[in-house]
């Protein structure tokens, strides 16, 4: 039912990412059971803010929180800073006001009792009903109740800043917060808040499904003790599940499932292959949206559309040839390689060559057997030699079973997302493995079409505000920064170039070598990467240094390993290589995370007590080691494990799943005791509380050392295509007030620098003559290195405008073709034969005006030609003499009485038919319905690839002093007009043959 990789994730929640934030008691002090709480356990601090690790608990304090903004340095081009600061800061005034009175409310809600706090759900929807306003007293109220319930059931409380937060959420704006504040805990609010309205779900949208999972398990406990419903997609459901989880309160999903759930649902044939609600009367999604990774998501991958396609035959020999004709091509004598675009251009030499290779007369020349033009095949193929590199763009998956694209923002392997076009399998053809079949698009969507159907929609991320501009012009998401809880303390250190990438990655290690990396007593380092293959000659490069490093990569087998590296990531010495952190919804925790080693220490025991079976276990990957755990548990912890486990199998025998182990592990962790708890799980929460203790006393003093260092040191091997990134890979240091440190290594080899530097770089390093080993800190190289960086950004803003701009074209037209098949799709008995009725009328109206004269006479023979050829039971009823002398309209009367006759009739007799056996009426209607959705869809794939030839074709028409852009809006107006057409005619033909009789003869297509 579930990916194995989102299994392989699973239950690895207490990473202390955006979900833990860090709001736990120590576990010395045990929470007291929800349905005896007494509120007097919660003393107050001096400070209203600190991060978990505190030796203090985080108990509450009603204090206010500075709004000081010290981190307003970059912001929006063409932008007023100053103005943008004040105007932000006068907003969070405001909201200042109602988080005092929430924090002025806290003292009446925590007198309730369980039962008295979970009616206050009942309550509010009641009082929503009766009109009143949401955002009034009562939007204070329920952050209020959110509040107490998290503390009554994870023992987190929300800080002043996260109910900063979760207000700028309601409001639907972009809240950009640091790493570590606890983003996902703060979602809990404006969902809850929003889930009272009952206009459709809120949903949380995360960027994978092991996410997903891990805060619907952990934040769900909060609305499910409120009384709501939660539901989670994962990869794999059926749609009865799908459907079942939409139709809950608060919906967990990812980005990717959302937007192929809604290209499903506009596939369906059935009503019940549906999943997600209807649209409103606006074409918009009712409901509440919270992306979180928001810049990952809106951003990043708003290049890349979501595509279903269909399979069809590849020609495998054709793509071979290509790639061998390719493999003799060069580079600057047949082709020029435009590395800023990702493109290759031929040039007439290589056009001619390759035409004489393949002896034919020209590479756009259709063969007979159908197989397309070689063009595309060639072109390609040199696509795959010159801008496609394995492990850095893709993957060769394991077996050879395929290769997989690897995401450039968070170095994952792209479970089944593929290159469109023939580059999937020209790059397979390269790599020498079975070449693929080819797929046609069917439907697509770009995220940027996707969520602004979304009436409610907003965001939260650690990094925005490079973006600002764009989020508010694409998505009209404002984007408010939210002060941190502790002011960050993480030093970040210039950067450092050299000459050669030899050399940063030689100085990189010698770094990690003087800070103690791979010490018991050194600093924790993260050194980031941008590709599979650099960050395994990082790791090479320190392995010969004595120096034993973690990866994490895109490669399936490491990326299995994720909440395992990150837990230990933080310990005294430990270097961790991997590729891009951004949306990895975790934290590295100084000293290492006591409750995941714990959560893993426990799960690895209860599989060798048996308590799930071989098979079940496969989903998860390999238990770490005994060397992995900072020390050894004792007896009493492991009779504890073994108890548990026997309690379990009472209860579930052979019966128990992954996906329901997790579960069980999830609420044992990362909930309080409850008195109604079953006796399996308060055991398996008291052995697991054990072996954490046990972890925790033995990691405490590891975080003092950490920190005495100097805390995480993150090292970058390169700049990335968006500041964005840098920001979020140095934002793992200082979290919550944490000690850290950053640099990135440079080289004026990094892919960036040669393709977009240009000559200045090229002077930089003649000016200053320096050998490849001595680094080069000068502030005119970082002036340079950054201009380099923003002219990066800014083109890629510019294909997002662009991509947004042909996007939006498509988008309108999307929106009336899946309005109208919506219409079909829903439509009853009576609303269908209503549409084929006017799909008639309109066919004949048609048929009748391409065979009018200029003096209105009719060409009736040719008439009753294609009247015979898209109504073939009609012809028996129509004779050229019943219109002889007949004007346009009077035969396009007579024929629709005609038409209309023959049709009521074939409905009689279909009824009848039914009926005498035994079958539900409205027969003739369903086939209409399905044949117009069928014609629908097969008219829309071939619009999309008219529309993307279409796109190709303009572009060209930029040296003709033509804007493309109006081109594409002129000409694709008269491809949809064709495709109305053509989706009603094939119908017409379609419904109609099928209620000829059969051994008819029937008209040829003349």
């Amino acid at each position: 039912m579930f990916s194995k990789s989102a299994i392989a994730f699973l239950g690895l929640s207490c990473l202390h990412g955006h979900a833990a934030s860090g709001y736990l008691l120590p576990t010395a002090q045990r929470a007291t059971p929800r349905a005896s709480f007494i509120p007097a356990a919660k003393q107050p601090l001096a400070s209203s803010v600190g991060p978990a690790s505190q030796a203090c608990p985080p108990t509450r304090s009603r204090s206010s929180t500075s709004l000081a903004m010290g981190f307003m340095e970059e912001f929006v081009a063409n932008r007023d800073a100053e103005q943008l600061m004040k105007s932000n800061a006068a907003y969070l005034s405001t909201l200042q006001t109602r988080v005092e009175n929430i924090n002025g409310l806290e003292a009446t809600i925590e007198e309730l009792s369980d039962d008295e706090l979970a009616a206050k759900t009942v309550e509010f929807r009641s009082r929503i009903a009766n009109g009143e306003d949401v955002n009034g007293k009562l939007l204070e109220e329920a952050f209020a109740v959110v509040r107490e319930a998290a503390w009554r059931v994870l023992e987190q409380r929300h800080y002043d800043v996260q109910l900063l937060g979760g207000l700028i959420l309601h409001d639907g704006r972009l809240a950009e917060m640091a790493t570590g504040e606890g983003k996902t805990l703060v979602s809990t609010l404006p969902c809850y808040v929003n889930a009272l309205i009952n206009r459709g779900p809120a949903m949380v949208i995360t960027v994978n499904d092991y996410l997903a999972r891990r805060d619907m398990e952990k934040m769900g406990q909060v609305h499910r003790y409120l009384g709501l419903t939660v539901g989670l997609i994962q990869a794999g459901m059926k749609e009865e599940e799908r459907r079942k989880a939409y139709a809950c309160d608060v919906v967990y999903v990812t980005n990717a499932e959302l937007g192929f759930d809604y290209l499903r649902d506009h596939l369906a044939l059935s009503p019940a292959q549906t999943v997600l609600p209807p649209l409103n009367a606006e074409g918009k999604f009712d409901g509440f949206v919270v992306v979180d990774e928001a810049d990952s998501v809106l951003i990043d991958e708003a290049r890349t559309p979501l595509i279903i396609s269909k399979q069809v035959p590849a020609p495998a020999n054709k793509y071979r040839a290509a790639n061998t004709l390719a493999e003799n091509l060069k580079a600057g004598v047949h082709y020029e390689v435009d590395l800023k675009n990702k493109n290759i251009v031929l040039n007439e030499r290589g056009y001619k060559d390759c035409e004489r290779a393949l002896g034919v007369q020209s590479l756009f020349e259709e063969p007979s057997d159908a197989s397309g033009a070689w063009a595309p095949y060639i072109i390609n193929a040199v696509k795959a030699k010159e801008l496609f590199n394995k492990d850095i763009e893709y993957t060769v998956l394991p077996d050879n079973a395929g290769v997989g694209i690897i995401d450039a923002f968070t170095g994952r392997v792209l479970d089944g997302r593929r290159w469109s076009d023939g580059l999937h399998q020209s790059i397979e053809a390269k790599e020498g493995i079975e070449v693929s079949e080819q797929s046609k698009v069917i439907a697509k969507v770009t995220y940027q079409s996707l969520f602004r159907q979304f009436a409610r929609l907003s965001g939260m991320t650690g990094t925005a505000m490079s973006d600002a501009a764009e989020l508010e012009f694409t998505y009209g998401l404002r984007v408010t920064p939210v002060p941190t809880a502790l002011p960050i303390a993480r030093r970040d250190y210039p950067d450092v170039a050299f000459r050669t990438r030899d050399a940063a990655n030689k100085a990189l290690v010698k770094e990690v070598i003087n800070v103690g990396g791979g010490t018991k007593e050194g600093r924790p380092c993260l050194i980031g990467t941008t590709s599979v293959m650099q960050s395994e000659a990082i790791v090479s490069a320190l392995k010969e240094a004595g120096i034993q490093a973690e990866l994490l990569n895109a490669l399936p087998q490491n990326a299995a390993r994720e909440g395992e590296i990150v837990a230990q990531a933080g310990r005294p010495g430990v270097v961790t290589v991997a590729t891009n952190m951004a949306g990895r919804g975790t934290d590295i925790l100084l000293g290492g995370c006591p409750s995941t080693m714990a959560r893993l220490k426990t799960r690895a025991m209860l599989f060798d007590q048996g308590v799930l079976s071989a098979e079940e276990q496969k989903f998860y990957p390999p238990s770490p080691k005994d060397d992995y755990y900072p020390c050894e548990i004792d007896d009493d912890a492991k009779f504890m494990i073994v108890g548990a486990a026997a309690s379990l199998k009472k209860e579930f025998g052979k019966e128990l799943t992954a996906i329901k182990f997790d579960e069980l592990l999830t609420v044992a962790t990362d909930t309080t005791e409850g008195e109604d708890d079953p006796e399996y799980i308060v055991k398996l929460r008291d052995a697991a509380q054990a072996v954490k203790e046990i972890f925790q006393e033995k990691l405490a003093p590891e975080k003092e050392i950490v920190k005495s260092r100097g805390g995480l040191y993150v090292m970058g091997t390169n700049r990335h295509e968006s500041s964005r990134i840098d920001q979020q890979l140095r934002g793992r240091a200082g979290r919550q007030g944490d000690p850290g440190t950053s640099r990135f290594f440079l080289s004026f080899e990094d892919d960036m620098f040669v393709i977009f530097g240009g000559d200045g770089l090229k002077n930089i390093l003649q000016t200053f003559r320096v050998s490849d080993d001595m680094p080069i800190e000068a502030p005119q190289v970082t002036d340079a290195l950054n201009k380099v960086q923003l002219a990066v950004e800014e083109k890629y803003r510019d294909i997002r405008g662009q991509i947004f701009e042909f996007d939006n074209v498509l988008n309108e037209q999307r929106k009336i073709f899946y309005r109208r098949r919506q219409d079909v799709l829903f439509s009853n008995t009576e609303k269908t034969l209503k549409i084929m009725e006017g799909y008639n009328q309109q066919t004949v109206m048609d048929i009748v005006k391409a065979q009018t004269n200029e003096d209105e006479s009719v060409k009736v023979e040719k008439v009753i030609e294609k009247i015979g050829q898209f109504f073939p039971a009609v012809l028996p009823v129509v004779i050229a003499d019943d219109m002889s002398g007949m004007k346009k309209d009077e035969v396009v009367s007579f024929l629709n009485v005609a038409v209309e006759e023959i049709f009521n009739a074939k409905v009689e007799e279909l009824e009848k038919k039914a009926k005498a056996d035994g079958r539900a009426p409205g027969s003739l209607a369903r086939s209409a319905n399905y044949i117009t959705l069928v014609s629908m869809d097969n008219a829309w794939s071939d619009h999309l690839q008219n529309m993307e030839n279409l796109k190709e074709n303009v572009f060209l028409r930029k040296y003709q002093n033509l804007d493309p852009a109006d081109e594409y809006k002129r000409e694709s107006l008269a491809l949809f007009e064709g495709l109305l057409d053509k989706m009603r005619l094939n119908t017409i033909y379609s419904l109609w043959q099928s209620l000829s009789p059969v051994g008819a003869p029937q008209p040829t297509n003349g």
